[in-house]
This record gives structure tokens, sequence and C-alpha cells, in this order.
């Protein structure tokens, strides 16, 4: 329904032929004589037809950043929060073994010529400015200083530009701000949803994913290419929760990227060949010769997204890798 607007008041243009002159004068300060000249001046601005109006493109906010345009694609890191932690015994490492016990906890937007992908969405943007006391969960303290929605928006991004949504897995700390993208297709390995909304999932982090359940969704098991160019892969790699996925990105400039989701958290696991007691006897050993041979194959460099040392010199967003 469309509304003229007078005078701070709105009338529906299918009640100007039931409101009476005085009702219509002492409403809109207009005198009978206009009557008519106002309705035709609303008919004038509506659009012609519902499927005129829906084939505009919805407005850009005021100061919102253009859309970036792309040929290739590209990859920004974004700061989705801190986790601060002092048990690396918990991944077999010894305190003086790990440069940092803590962990950041980054996001990832990929930007290709056939739309957008959002990996991950970090700690909910609800602990923005939060103290760390407010917010422990299993000893892991959450900290977070800005939101992913701000910082997309530093982009020039907002959730209803974003074409996929897809997520390493369904921990707390890579969900926290999912239902905000439910929107967009979400891209699922069969295992994880399954795991997500089944009987043995977390019941304290449906919440933080529970739209996901109504979004549309592309479901599948093993290997997904996103934009069917293979430039931009899904990559399962199942253990740490049973759909876990990795990324990978090849850029023209910085070359080919995996982003390691929790496959790994601290660097030392790699270097030192340590991991979680209860994974050794999942399918985590396996994804992790699978995806060290794929970096051999690919020549790509792999992201280890818990790593303080990886984020503190990765270039953060709104800079970008291509």
């Amino acid at each position: 329904m469309h509304e003229a607007r007078c005078g701070g008041q709105g009338l529906r243009r299918d009640r100007l032929r039931t409101i009476g002159p005085r009702l219509v004068a002492r409403r809109c300060f207009f005198g009978r004589a206009l009557l008519t000249a106002f309705a035709l001046a609303c008919a004038t601005t509506a659009p012609a037809s519902a499927a005129d109006a829906t084939a505009r493109p919805a407005p850009r906010a005021p100061g919102l950043a253009p859309l970036p345009r792309v040929t290739s694609p590209r990859l920004y890191v974004i700061d989705c929060g801190t986790l601060v932690y002092n048990r690396p015994e918990d991944y077999n490492l010894t305190r003086e073994e790990v440069a940092d016990t803590n962990m950041s906890v980054p996001c990832f937007l990929v930007i290709h010529a056939k739309g957008i992908l959002l990996f991950d969405t970090g700690l909910s943007d609800r602990l923005v400015g939060r103290p760390l006391y407010e917010n422990v969960d299993g000893g892991y303290g959450q900290i977070k200083f800005n939101s992913l929605r701000g910082q997309l928006a530093d982009i020039g991004i907002t959730a209803a530009d974003i074409t996929y949504l897809a997520i390493s897995h369904s921990h707390f700390d890579h969900v926290g701000n999912a239902n905000d993208y439910a929107g967009s297709t979400w891209l699922a390995q069969k295992a994880e949803r399954d795991f997500m909304f089944g009987t043995n999932a977390d019941r304290a982090y449906v919440p933080l994913y529970a739209a996901l359940a109504h979004a549309r969704t592309v479901v599948f098991d093993g290997d997904h290419d996103v934009f069917g160019d293979g430039t931009v892969i899904l990559k399962f790699t199942p253990g740490h929760t049973p759909g876990h996925q990795a990324l990978y990105v090849k850029l023209a400039k910085t070359g080919g990227v995996v982003v390691s989701g929790d496959l790994y958290h601290y660097a030392e696991e790699r270097t030192l060949h340590r991991m979680p007691n209860e994974e050794q006897s999942t399918a985590t050993p396996s994804s992790r010769e699978l995806i060290e041979r794929f970096l051999k194959e690919k020549n790509a460099q792999l992201w280890i997204g818990h790593s303080t040392a990886f984020f503190k010199n990765a270039i953060k967003s709104p800079g970008w890798y291509d």
C-alpha cells in the first residue's frame, strides 16, 4: 500500500474518496479545492506496477561504501573477536611450546565475479564492548571490539549482498552471527547440518544458528566448488566435528590459500604433530593428511585462523588479498 505524505500525516490513497473534505482540510491543511490535485500527485508518484517496484535495486544506505566489483577473487580477513585461553594442554601442548595461548577469531569474505561468500561468522556481535568476565564458556573468555556487520559495511557489503554463507563448523565461535545471514544461501555439509539440528546438537548453541533451519540450503557430501570455476572450494575435513570443512581460495597475486577452520588451533599443533586426545580417534588425522597433500598439489599456503601470529600479520579488512 502506497501512502501520500502530508503535514507529517499519512493518507492512504484508497481512503481519499471516503474522507470528508473537512477532515482532509484539518489534517493536511489543504482546502477543498486542492483535494483533486493532491490525489493526482499521489497517483503520479506511485510505481506503475508491483513488477516495476520489485525490479528496482534496493537503495544503498547513505554513507555505505560502493559495492566492490572484481574480475578475479578477492579475500578479506575480518576481526570477529578473540578467545582468551590458558590451557594449551587440552591440545597436547605445553605453555612453553606455545607462543601465545590465546586465539584470534577471524571471519573471511570472498568476493567473486559471480557472487559473495561469507565463511564463518565469529563471536556474536552482542559481545561488542562487553567485559570478559560476562562471557566465559568452557574456559574460553570471549572479547569483541568490532561488529561483523559494521566491518562488512566498511567494505560496502550488507547482509542482503551476501550470496552464500558457509561455516567451517558449528561451534559457538564460528556461528555467533549466523542468524543475521540466513537470507543467504547456506552451503552445508550434510554431516554438519545433521549434527547441528540432530539429537546430539549442543542445545546451548542452537539459538546462535537456529534461523539456518529455514534458509535456502545447498546440502552436499565432500568438497564443493562454490562458483564452478575451481577458484573457491569448500574442502571436506571432518574430525573436529562430523562435517567440518576448510576453505580454499585461488588468488591471482597471492596464490592459493587454505583457511583451516579448526583443523588446527595453534601453529604448534602442525609443526609438533599434536592434536587433542579426543580427536586422535576421529577423522582429524586423515583430514590433516589430506590438506597437507592438497597444499603441496596447489602450492598453497595454510592460514590457521585461531593463530594470533597469523592474525597479527594478516592484512585486515577493509584491506584485502587478491
